[in-house]
């Protein structure tokens, strides 16, 4: 029996985990740049203040404007760091993804026709992984359903949806999905949200659990997108009110909330950016912004009349032969007769759960008394797992590989 003997002590363990988290932003830019294409510096702005890896957008209204976010905004100064999507131009206002090309890869991407605004699909990969090998994907979809209250519009929205979800049922995507954008739901029990959730029997969540009703309601006051006008100001117009509803969603799929295929949320990571829950039907930058600066807060009412949705997920890096775990858990993973090797160096409960990248549930074990588990992998096949190990109410993921 042999194994390569890799100690990852604790502060190294935290700075890796920090190299493989990922931040990503939904922002809908309100026809841009048509109205004012002045507004690339008050993006700047913003996007430097958020600093996202994966930057997502609703109502781009040309080729141009794309550009002039990835040149002037995401790359200023000369930088290289950013690259876009193709864009494609549809009916009405169309989306754009741009992401960190240091970080991420984009593998492919497509658009979904709906009866108003095609829906678009992102297909992106973790550079660092692929160059091991590693063939897990990640999906972004950029959504922008029909606007308005009537239940005429309510049905449009509905119908969206179920073409979004059954395009997802049709092409076998089940894992790692990220669905964000602008919703226009009012509240949860609107058809087309119940679709978004439920529809063709594949669920999607929202990572803060959040579900009610939203419109109008100062108990949602801190998760509130739209408005960031009161009244008359702004650039490119809008819509007015102040801040009274949840237009603006990121959803995943569940698998992203467990961490079973790999990729995992990062919890308390969701924020509305510039939403301090002091500002219900008010404008985001009246008096006295508690989450962002005076700068920040301006910036979020001149540029567009919703704020931008952002989260962060990590992304599970391969498991060495031996790894000590933040000086609570150590992982021993023998390849020569398969066998995962867990012990606990403390009285602290774990729960120890080993996935395939389907998400399959494979193994559960506790460690309550004994102090270390054991897990035969002979009967696996050859391929890639994921370790999920829960201690101390901490969830970490490690990949391994088999191979007989």
């Amino acid at each position: 029996m042999k194994s390569v003997i890799f100690i990852l002590f604790n502060f190294l363990f935290f700075a890796i985990i920090s190299q493989n988290e990922i931040k990503v932003t939904y922002y809908n830019l309100l026809n841009f740049p048509s109205s004012q294409p002045s507004r690339t510096d008050t993006l700047k702005k913003i996007l430097d203040y958020i600093q996202p890896d994966i930057f997502v957008v609703n109502e781009l209204t040309s080729f141009n404007g794309g550009a002039l976010i990835k040149n002037n905004v995401l790359n200023a100064g000369g930088s290289n760091n950013y690259q876009s999507a193709l864009f494609f131009d549809g009916p009405d206002t169309d989306n754009l993804l741009f992401y960190n090309q240091n970080k991420m890869g984009l593998y492919s991407q497509q658009q979904i026709p709906t009866q108003l605004r095609d829906i678009s699909e992102y297909v992106l990969y973790y550079k660092p992984l692929a160059n091991q090998g590693d063939t897990n994907l990640i999906y972004f979809y950029s959504i922008h359903l029909k606007a308005g209250s009537s239940q005429t519009n309510e049905e449009l929205r509905r119908q969206e949806a179920e073409t979004f979800k059954q395009f997802l049922i049709n092409n076998n995507r089940n894992n790692n999905l990220f669905v964000g954008g602008d919703f226009n739901f009012y509240n949860y029990l609107e058809p087309a949200c119940q679709e978004i959730l439920f529809g063709q029997s594949l669920d999607l969540v929202d990572p803060i659990n959040q579900m009610g009703s939203w419109h109008n309601n100062s108990s949602y006051a801190n998760i509130h997108t739209q408005s960031t006008r009161s009244a008359t100001g702004g650039f490119a117009g809008g819509a007015y009110g102040g801040m009274d509803d949840r237009f603006d969603i990121i959803f995943t799929s569940n698998d992203v909330i467990s961490g079973s295929s790999g990729i995992q949320y990062i919890s308390g990571s969701y924020v509305a950016d510039g939403q301090d829950g002091n500002h219900f039907n008010q404008a985001i930058n009246s008096g006295t912004n508690n989450q962002v600066s005076q700068e920040i807060a301006d910036a979020l009412f001149y540029m567009s009349d919703h704020l931008p949705v952002s989260l962060s997920f990590n992304i599970s890096m391969p498991l060495s032969s031996h790894e000590l775990i933040n000086n609570h858990l150590a992982v021993n993973f023998i390849q020569s007769d398969k066998r995962l090797i867990i012990n606990t160096m403390d009285s602290f409960e774990s729960q120890i759960f080993v996935y395939d990248l389907s998400g399959r549930e494979l193994v559960r074990e506790e460690l309550k008394n004994e102090n270390q588990i054991e897990i035969n992998l002979q009967s696996f096949s050859d391929g890639i797992y994921i370790a999920n190990c829960i201690i101390n109410g901490k969830r970490i993921n490690r990949k391994f590989i088999l191979s007989h």
